[in-house]
């Protein structure tokens, strides 16, 4: 790899029954998935993903998307539960395939620009 090339995972995003002692609610559809490859959400024809969902998984995706070493819990932890305290859903965040970009794909900033 070059110095202006990073790695990511391509993730995917189940909702999954995680907590058969309360129903799920907010709508959630077990199965119901996405994709993020790279910075873009893909959505399969026919499932859907709800809003407070999607707000329960956000702040985790960028860092399982990133390489870890095996002692990070964001190596070993999968599931998020949903926001409603009353809801028995989780969403599963899976790793699929590690792919290489550059630097320039994702921004203008140039690369010897340093903070």
């Amino acid at each position: 790899m070059g110095d202006d090339d990073f790695q990511l995972y391509d993730l995917k995003v189940e909702v999954v029954h995680g907590d058969k002692s309360r129903p799920m609610v907010c709508q959630h559809r077990e199965g119901d998935s996405f994709v993020l490859r790279g910075s873009r959400i893909e959505i399969a024809s026919g499932d859907s993903f709800g809003m407070w969902a999607m707000l329960a998984v956000l702040p985790f995706l960028p860092a399982k998307q990133r390489p870890t070493v095996k002692g990070d819990w964001m190596t070993t932890d999968a599931n998020i539960g949903c926001t409603d305290p009353n809801c028995g859903a989780h969403f599963r965040i899976s790793r699929l395939e590690l792919r290489s970009y550059k630097h320039a794909d994702f921004t203008k900033v140039p690369l010897t620009a340093t903070t």
